[in-house]
């Protein structure tokens, strides 16, 4: 995510509360002079609970991104990795809209789909491969 860079001390201490209370370690890599994070949520698949645990660090880490005035990407896109938490930042209708553009652009769904929009809303929220449902907004309904 990014914030703004007057908000990096906070959020910083922040991550560092998150990962004391959920037991994961996280690297706190980022670009000081723009406000990109690049958390580095350790985490050992053997230890049970403990990816569990580092989702919901790396959820909170963005949650805090919107919190402060920013948003879970900077640089680098939304991706399948993000996509879920979209609706924190934009409302339905903007969703909506942004998915109707799109359909303008690209009415046969060929340019990485799935991959910018939520859908469902909650499957990105579990770790693994994820499979989607028809966009929001259909061919023929674009405008």
């Amino acid at each position: 995510g990014v914030i703004p860079r007057t908000a990096l001390p906070e959020v910083l201490r922040r991550i560092g509360e998150l990962s004391r209370e959920h037991g994961v370690r996280v690297a706190n890599v980022f670009h000081a002079g723009d406000g990109n994070l690049h958390p580095l949520v350790l985490f050992d698949e053997a230890v049970p609970g403990q990816a569990e645990r580092a989702e919901e660090v790396s959820a909170a880490i963005l949650g805090l991104c919107i919190e402060y005035g920013g948003s879970i990407t900077g640089e680098h896109g939304v991706g399948v990795d993000k996509v879920a938490y979209l609706p924190k930042m934009f409302t339905d209708d903007d969703l909506q809209t942004m998915q109707m553009v799109r359909c303008a652009f690209d009415p046969a769904g060929i340019a990485n789909p799935r991959k910018v929009f939520p859908a469902p809303r909650l499957c990105g929220e579990i770790p693994g491969r994820h499979h989607g449902a028809p966009p929001l907004a259909h061919v023929g309904e674009v405008f």
